[in-house]
């Protein structure tokens, strides 16, 4: 193997050679082979290791012998330990996924700190065989059926192309002593579940089961990079923007074969997984939205609009009489004060008759039916009809807001105009200002 790995990092990975690098170990025997075969080549590098203090003393021995690794071995060791759990709790995510965040930001924070460009894993083949199952079994799409990428951006894996027994059988036949970690042998984790049972039994079949699997993802790589360059070609002919907003042509997208697709390659990373809702969005009433963590999806007359959610887009806040000023989301700000006189009303500053307000009142988002009596009109309007003769399009009116009175009567559409019933007369006896700015 020792002939195999130099002449794979001589071919692939020459400039590892030429500069320092640091080589993540935990203490299991992938990341101690790795090492050890470095160390064969180069001593230009450092090893980082993480405690996650999960396995008690345990995880201080893995430190531990690392630590004893690199005196021996004359290399700089540096390590971190974590509170897990603790952290695991505040975030409210699975230990895997949490331990996996903090050991790359940590090994992103050594790299920066000590100016070194490249950070070595040992992840190997096995490793990327047991996450297309695991993607598999999530319906994650094809970028999660590639397997564990060989490089990404300055994480290298070397180890990508073999094979967890040649790993083993280097290091039992140079007598390399390692530590393992009981854990991965309960099968609580889907990871373990699959590294213990299934693969086993796929390793059975007949036939060449690795060979064959690393053929496969390579068509998969292939195939995948031929569904971008589709992917980009569509979305130079459906999608425009429009200040932050990621605007698509529905007419468009439903001319097309390819919608499902398109939908999915372009929403995956913005949190949506409900896909069945997502492809009859556009068939639903103007106004209708989806939402992720992160991202708002929703229809307005010609466009699906793709937003990023922050609270000022969907706005429902309660006002009492005794409110002074109010911040909603991250720059909107409404205050009221007692005036004197009236106001000259501007966009973001209107005057009403206090006694003609009954809280608490709500600032919201415009809603189909809405209707006002606007100043200089005769009867009502509905709101929707009043933006558009404002020549308001469908994606700015997304962004309108209503100030309106306990009964739910609107008092003001943002921006836009007041509503005469609640203007101030001759007869007014007591004069609030309302303003709204956008820090």
């Amino acid at each position: 193997m020792l002939s195999k790995f130099q002449s794979h990092i001589k071919s692939n990975y020459s400039f590892l050679l030429k500069e320092r690098f640091i080589l993540c170990c935990s203490a299991g025997v992938d990341s101690v082979v790795l090492l050890h075969l470095f160390k064969a080549m180069t001593s230009d590098f450092v090893v980082a290791h993480c405690n996650y203090n999960l396995r008690k003393d345990f995880s201080n021995m893995d430190e531990k012998f690392v630590k004893d690794l690199c005196e021996k071995e004359n290399l700089k060791f540096y390590s971190k330990s974590f509170d897990t759990l603790k952290i695991k709790k505040k975030l409210k995510k699975s230990t895997q996924v949490v331990a996996r965040e903090l050991r790359y930001e940590f090994f992103e924070d050594l790299s920066k700190k000590i100016n070194i460009n490249y950070i070595l894993t040992a992840h190997h083949m096995n490793d990327s065989m047991e996450s297309f199952f695991i993607n598999l079994s999530r319906g994650s799409g094809i970028d999660g059926l590639i397997g564990i990428p060989e490089n990404n951006g300055k994480i290298l894996r070397p180890f990508i192309n073999f094979e967890k027994t040649e790993i083993l059988k280097y290091a039992k036949k140079n007598k390399i002593k390692w530590r393992e970690d009981a854990s991965n042998q309960s099968n609580i984790y889907l990871r373990n579940k699959i590294r213990n049972e299934l693969v086993p039994l796929l390793h059975s079949l007949e036939g060449n089961f690795s060979k064959n699997f690393q053929k496969s993802l390579r068509y998969l790589k292939l195939s995948n990079l031929l569904i971008y360059d589709k992917i980009e070609e569509l979305m130079k002919e459906y999608i425009s923007y429009y200040k932050n907003d990621i605007l698509i042509d529905i007419k468009k997208l439903n001319s097309s074969a390819h919608k499902e697709a398109f939908l999915y390659f372009l929403l995956r990373d913005y949190g949506f997984n409900d896909w069945d809702k997502i492809l009859l969005l556009d068939q639903g009433e103007r106004g209708k939205k989806i939402c992720s963590n992160t991202h708002i999806l929703f229809k307005s007359t010609e466009k699906l609009v793709l937003r990023k959610n922050i609270k000022n887009n969907v706005v429902d806040a309660i006002l009492d009489k005794y409110s002074k000023e109010i911040k909603l989301g991250h720059s909107l700000k409404i205050s009221f004060c007692i005036a004197e006189k009236i106001s000259k009303n501007k966009a973001n500053l209107i005057s009403v008759d206090f006694n003609k307000l009954s809280f608490p009142l709500k600032l919201r988002n415009i809603k189909n039916g809405d209707y006002f009596f606007p100043i200089g009109m005769v009867g009502k309007k509905k709101v929707v009809k009043y933006l558009k003769d404002k020549k308001i399009n469908s994606v700015e009116k997304f962004d309108k807001l209503v100030l309106v009175n306990g009964d739910d009567k609107i008092i003001w559409v943002v921006g836009m105009g007041l509503d005469r019933r609640f203007s101030v007369s001759d007869s007014s006896k007591k004069i609030i200002d309302i303003k709204i700015d956008n820090d």
